[in-house]
């Protein structure tokens, strides 16, 4: 998957508003984290396995 496909696959099936994964890794705004996911991947210049982001 490129940047544009994980991007257009959670604009269909978004996630929560706010996603816990942990007591001290919580997420309280998903689109806001997914577009900043989504900007890291897009300028990302190597593999994108090795991707933060990805």
């Amino acid at each position: 998957m490129n940047h544009e496909e994980i991007k257009r696959y959670f604009e269909n099936n978004p996630p929560p508003k706010e996603v816990v994964w942990t007591q001290w890794a919580k997420i309280t705004n998903t689109q806001v984290f997914l577009k900043s996911c989504y900007t890291t991947i897009r300028n990302f210049n190597g593999p994108i396995d090795r991707c933060p982001a990805w």
